[in-house]
């Protein structure tokens, strides 16, 4: 049975067309962790209110165990939640807001602190367990806050963007030692984050949120190289979107003009048409470049004539950038080995990629 169930949840608001949430269905395993990947304003933190029950739907409904969280208090929910909504006590120890949520259920004083002491340990407070919290370090309040989340065994743990004010140095540290926690223990866990990488660690599936509507769940594996559509392709990671009209559609994939007049091939997103305007996405690592002695040599029919604008190494890869001849750009991510030649700017170049590489969707206003 599911732990958590979201059936078709919307959130209005007065004067915004569609609404905060626009009907968001989503299903969560027991011991599965879900990261819904946005920006600070995509929706993914009131879902999560819903969820916590401090925000009600306009419509739609929440099952927790296969029962409906409407009718249930919050603690009957069992919900840890770790949220910038939810701080921690500054006149309390760290021990006192761990077992904060103990004293809320009713717990006896002698099997609160043997629960306090288990979640210090496995945080790593217990050298910081009788100081304020005034007296913490960003890092040692996160930490902090997901012990007292998990004292009590929730059914279910919420963080939203629990690691946004945190250094990289801490925040990598704390990213693998949750990672660590969730596997260990079994952890049920929805998140949200702006961070594509976090997304990536922590998830065992991902859902792109943008605009209160969620575009697709998914493996990482699928989100990039079967994005459902432009937006998840783009919060994905860099992705080039090259506008054209489909001009034919078959068992093969589909074959699209571009905008600069070339024809290129990828694979339907969706059901299309010839004739509709359309949008082709690739990502940057699976373009092949082959650079020409002169301009107007050709590699090959499916191939795209460009012109290096600029070449720069990043260590593990280079990072090149093109322009087409409409004067679009495409950027392209190649291993430093690959290039064993010069890259100097306005270089011609030719560019392709495998059909399968490349995804087709109609464009926006199709």
């Amino acid at each position: 049975m599911p732990r958590l169930q979201v059936d078709s949840v919307s959130v209005l608001a007065p004067g915004r067309q569609g609404g905060l949430l626009r009907e968001v269905t989503l299903t969560l395993l027991p011991g599965q962790c879900l990261a819904l990947l946005g920006t600070r304003n995509a929706g993914g933190s009131l879902l999560l209110d819903v969820i916590g029950g401090t925000t009600t739907p306009s419509s739609g409904r929440i099952l927790l165990d296969g029962l409906d969280a409407g009718s249930m208090t919050t603690l009957e929910r069992r919900l840890g939640i770790v949220s910038i909504e939810h701080p921690l006590f500054p006149h309390l120890s760290v021990r006192g807001n761990i077992g904060f949520p103990l004293r809320v259920r009713g717990m006896s004083s002698g099997e609160r602190s043997g629960k306090v002491d288990q979640a210090l340990a496995l945080l790593g407070l217990e050298a910081l367990a009788d100081l304020r919290t005034a007296h913490l370090d960003q890092a040692a309040r996160v930490r902090t806050m997901i012990a007292r989340a998990l004292v009590f065994d929730p059914r279910l743990l919420l963080l939203t963007d629990p690691f946004a004010a945190l250094e990289p140095e801490p925040r990598q540290a704390l990213q693998r030692m949750l990672r660590r926690l969730v596997r260990a223990r079994s952890l049920t866990v929805l998140l949200t984050t702006g961070d594509r990488e976090e997304a990536l660690l922590l998830g065992d599936e991902i859902g792109v949120l943008d605009d209160g509507s969620l575009h697709q769940v998914g493996t990482a594996v699928t989100l990039l190289d079967r994005p459902a559509d432009p937006t998840v392709a783009s919060r994905m990671g860099d992705a080039n979107l090259l506008t054209g009209r489909v001009i034919r559609v078959d068992d093969e994939g589909a074959m699209v003009r571009l905008s600069s007049g070339y024809e290129m091939e990828g694979e339907p997103g969706e059901p299309l048409q010839e004739g509709a305007a359309c949008v082709l996405c690739v990502r940057p690592e699976r373009i092949a470049t082959a650079f020409l002695s002169r301009p107007g040599l050709e590699i090959g029919t499916a191939s795209l004539p460009a012109t290096l604008l600029e070449a720069v190494h990043l260590g593990d890869h280079l990072r090149l950038r093109f322009r087409l001849e409409d004067g679009s750009e495409v950027l392209v991510r190649r291993p430093p080995a690959a290039l064993a030649t010069e890259l100097r700017p306005d270089r011609p170049a030719m560019l392709a990629w495998q059909p399968h590489q490349a995804t087709v969707f109609l464009a926006p206003s199709a």
